[in-house]
């Protein structure tokens, strides 16, 4: 997988996720909830989602190389949709060179 296609499914599962979680937030109310967790939760059930999705449709087989992929791509879209696109996207430029 190029890192061209990555970003672009980063933004869109982040943006995905960003959208669910505001809308279950607005959903609950007033109810006692941690907005991080929940963000956690919907990152971790959309990245699955989409990956599995993606596996199935190009046929694509789980190796360790997907495995990590997906596991770093929950953790990016955890962090994009609680601190923003634009830090997650500064710091794979700096780490990219």
């Amino acid at each position: 997988m190029s890192s061209g296609f990555l970003i672009s499914a980063l933004a869109i599962i982040s943006g995905l996720t960003s959208l669910t979680v505001e809308a279950i937030k607005k959903l609950l109310g007033d109810h006692k909830y941690s907005s991080n967790l929940l963000a956690a939760i919907v990152a971790v059930i959309l990245t699955v989602a989409v990956s599995a999705g993606y596996m199935i449709y190009f046929d694509v087989a789980l190796t360790p190389q997907i495995a990590v992929i997906v596991v770093t791509m929950t953790f990016l879209s955890f962090l994009t949709s609680t601190v923003g696109y634009d830090k997650v996207k500064q710091l794979l430029e700096q780490l990219h060179g």
